[in-house]
């Protein structure tokens, strides 16, 4: 019974940025966006189209349960940016989270590591403490720059989210680290 009821991830993201204040709302589906993060595994679930900042759209993707793993989400927010990135200098750098105690502390630390191509992004964020502070409360956060169709970039969590507004203010300021890597190069 179960499988037959429809996934409202995507929904209540919605209803979640609006009460927070960062006005979204649902977009129509077979959007171009919907291929950013997806796999022989997973699917889009839909795009929240975000309006009033520098991130323009969400994505979800949903794995759906199996029987060698249980279901999983990642949220994708989409950041245009008129600087295009070669897909041959692809950027993708991601935080590594510590545990206070291993396996089972809580999160207490976080690391930003990967391919920055030179940007400079892995050192700015290494730097910026409100960022890493997003990371650990929400989880870990993947920072890819976007390719065929799409300028830009993606900044992906690994699950569900119901960030703060602190946090979108956070995620806000990464996409504007971002942005401006590209302007000086």
């Amino acid at each position: 019974m179960q499988e037959n009821l429809p996934d409202k991830t995507r929904e209540e993201l919605t209803d979640h940025l609006n009460g927070i204040g960062v006005v979204s709302v649902l977009a129509e589906r077979d959007r171009p966006e919907e291929i950013v993060g997806k796999s022989r595994a997973r699917h889009s679930l839909g795009v929240i189209d975000i309006d009033g900042g520098t991130i323009y759209w969400a994505n979800i993707m949903k794995e759906e349960l199996s029987k060698n793993s249980s279901e999983r989400w990642w949220v994708h927010f989409g950041v245009p940016d008129e600087h295009s990135i070669p897909k041959e200098e692809s950027v993708r750098i991601k935080t590594k989270r510590s545990k206070s105690f291993p396996a089972f502390g809580n999160v207490a630390d976080v690391k930003w590591e990967g391919q920055d191509q030179g940007f400079g992004l892995v050192k700015a964020l290494r730097k910026n403490s409100t960022i890493s502070q997003t990371a650990t409360d929400l989880g870990n956060i993947e920072v890819r720059s976007l390719h065929d169709g799409f300028h830009g970039w993606s900044i992906q969590f690994d699950r569900k989210i119901e960030p703060t507004i602190d946090h979108w203010e956070a995620l806000e300021e990464l996409a504007e680290i971002l942005l401006t890597s590209t302007r000086r190069s």
